[in-house]
């Protein structure tokens, strides 16, 4: 298990380190993916798509970040090919978001696929038609990480929900 770098943030009142690990055990993925996606709003609260995702974080690259052996959020990377990656899941729990651990998470994935030289890094949310509240603050949290929109398509979510690709240079 490969481990990065602590950081300590705030939470309320107390000051925590956060630890992101590399987690290579395809069943520590699942844990940790079945229990924060039934945290998190809409769609990742039907069972079907739970089940789905934990499948596909299986095969990528996965990180998880801890206070001490508490996990509080995870991230998993889909390399394309040898030139471009994407986030494929990020999930924090609910009472850690707006914490950084997620800013965090596309740092580590960042440092990482930088060693991989990976070119382009890419992220896939709704676009900005869609009219909830979650996937604005989705698109503006990318944009503060540097990612910009390139294109909407609508092959993944269809008609009613394109999907927004974003993109960041590395």
């Amino acid at each position: 298990m490969v481990k990065f770098k602590s950081n300590y943030i705030l939470l309320g009142d107390i000051v925590v380190m956060i630890e992101i690990k590399n987690i290579m055990d395809s069943n520590e993925k699942s844990k940790i993916t079945n229990y924060i996606l039934r945290e998190l709003p809409e769609w990742f609260g039907i069972e079907e798509s739970i089940v789905e995702y934990v499948e596909e974080v299986k095969q990528y690259d996965f990180y998880g970040a801890y206070n001490q052996e508490e996990v509080m959020g995870f991230i998993s990377i889909k390399y394309n090919n040898k030139y471009t990656a994407e986030v494929y899941l990020i999930g924090i729990l609910k009472e850690y978001q707006n914490n950084h651990i997620g800013r965090r998470l596309i740092e580590v994935a960042e440092e990482v696929l930088i060693k991989n030289k990976i070119k382009l890094f890419m992220v896939k949310t709704l676009g900005e038609s869609h009219p909830d509240e979650n996937y604005k603050i989705t698109r503006e949290f990318y944009k503060k990480l540097g990612f910009y929109p390139l294109e909407e398509i609508k092959e993944i979510w269809g008609e009613s929900n394109p999907c927004l690709i974003m993109v960041k240079t590395l």
